[in-house]
């Protein structure tokens, strides 16, 4: 695997976040932070590691640049990650080249899975916050059209150089 296919997919994976980014937008005016799970888990995140002030007493997940800014650069980093799986997945399987954007969505699915359901309780805990239903599956939605558009973006251009 070069460099170039793997900053050409970090590229992807903020376009697709980009996408994905634009999705959520659209919940948060309705509901505000609450409506995305995703930005108050990149708040938390972002707050535990001291990078995100919070005050005394209102730690309400606030949207901000830095965490648009870490969204955007966990897309980068899960594109990378899916990437590279491909490669082994095509190794294995070579019918893999022809469901880019099938394996994408899955990928994207079971990513969140992990963040949004399994590590829901470990963000509230940390966070000190409640993270809604409503916010999961704007979350869910916004992770399918996130595998969308990495799968097409890495189908069209880089899965004949995996």
């Amino acid at each position: 695997m070069t460099p170039t296919i793997l900053l050409v997919a970090a590229f992807f994976g903020m376009v697709s976040a980009t996408f994905m980014t634009l999705v959520e937008s659209l919940f948060w005016r309705r509901w505000g932070m609450s409506g995305v799970s995703e930005w108050q888990m990149n708040w938390v995140t972002l707050s535990v590691l001291g990078i995100i002030s919070v005050d005394g007493e209102n730690r309400e997940p606030k949207a901000s640049w830095k965490v648009t800014a870490s969204h955007l650069i966990h897309g980068m980093a899960a594109s990378i990650v899916f990437v590279l799986l491909l490669s082994i997945l095509i190794s294995v399987f070579p019918l893999a080249r022809a469901s880019t954007v099938l394996d994408a969505i899955v990928y994207s699915v079971i990513l969140w899975i992990i963040f949004s359901v399994v590590l829901k309780r470990v963000y509230e805990w940390a966070g000190g916050i409640r993270i809604f239903r409503r916010g999961i599956l704007v979350s869910l939605l916004s992770h399918c059209v996130y595998g969308f558009f990495l799968g097409l973006l890495v189908g069209v251009y880089l899965v004949q150089m995996i």
